[in-house]
């Protein structure tokens, strides 16, 4: 007899992902097999998971596949970097913000802006060079270097929105493994040099000229790291509606000695309700004529 005993919504999310993955194996799946979203939100509720957190995970789903593994990532970084996270507004209005945060606050240059997709690149030029310098200096806009940056977002159906981001360093990857590739190699070339000469120096100089290069790979797998932490650090911005600092009053605040943390103040007001607008002050259509004091004669006499 089959035992009918309840199933809490931990098992029950275990049981259909199993139960997706026997019919993908299955000789029968034809691929062709669809759900509404109505139906499975519906299906979700009646066996007890959050709907929230299905219609997250649908949102998720539609954002598109995460970029693949490529060999090497261990050591060099992954050439992708991508993060994502839930915004407290509908997706058009991430985008919006997005591109405002990578445009004024990173100085990258927009190439692609459409409904729940979005594309920068990499300013080019002196003036491009110039810019990034200067942000550079201040400690902001650390995504002005990279060659490019796409974006995605999706409604969650109940007023927020999923939104990803993702780097392509696949250049700068390929840059550090070049020059890790290098520095091994000529580093072996000498030892193998000095090697015809003197055996122990070759044996001392080896272990050094192989430390040079995983140095210079692990430092791309550094850089990747740092690459995540500003978008997380660009999507929290984004889920709290702080505006970027342009590059003018970021300069000029650090040049009067008044540098502050701009995002700190936004981010302690994001929580309370706006104030209202002062009502304007009724102003008569026609201002009445000051009338000039009239002298008497002889009061100065």
């Amino acid at each position: 007899m089959t035992d009918q005993a309840p199933l809490d919504a931990t098992v029950v999310a275990r049981i259909l992902r199993r139960a997706g993955e026997i019919e993908l194996a299955a000789d029968t799946y034809d691929g062709v097999g669809r759900i509404a979203e109505a139906a499975l939100i519906a299906a979700a509720e009646e066996v007890g998971l959050s709907v929230d957190a299905v219609r997250r995970s649908i949102a998720i789903e539609r954002l598109g596949p995460l970029p693949r593994a490529r060999l090497g990532d261990r050591i060099l970084g992954p050439a992708q970097v991508c993060a994502e996270g839930e915004t407290a507004v509908p997706a058009e209005d991430a985008l919006v913000r997005v591109d405002s945060w990578l445009v004024d606050g990173h100085h990258l240059r927009r190439d692609v802006l459409h409904s729940g997709h979005g594309e920068w690149s990499k300013r080019s030029g002196l003036m491009g060079a110039t810019v990034r310098t200067i942000r550079n200096a201040t400690g902001e806009g650390r995504l002005g270097d990279v060659e490019r940056v796409s974006v995605a977002a999706r409604d969650t159906g109940s007023g927020t929105s999923m939104v990803r981001v993702t780097v392509d360093r696949t250049a700068r990857r390929r840059l550090a493994n070049g020059g890790s590739a290098i520095a091994a190699v000529a580093g072996t070339t000498g030892v193998v040099v000095a090697a015809v000469a003197a055996a122990p120096v070759a044996l001392l100089a080896m272990p050094a000229a192989v430390a040079t290069g995983v140095g210079l790979a692990l430092t791309g797998r550094k850089r990747a790291r740092a690459t995540e932490h500003e978008i997380r650090r660009l999507l929290a911005s984004v889920d709290a509606g702080v505006e970027p600092t342009r590059l003018s009053v970021d300069v000029a605040r650090r040049a009067s000695g008044r540098a502050t943390a701009t995002g700190r103040p936004a981010l302690r007001a994001a929580g309370r309700p706006a104030l209202p607008p002062p009502a304007p002050r009724s102003v008569p259509a026609v201002l009445p004529r000051a009338r000039p004091s009239i002298r008497r004669r002889g009061s100065d006499g």
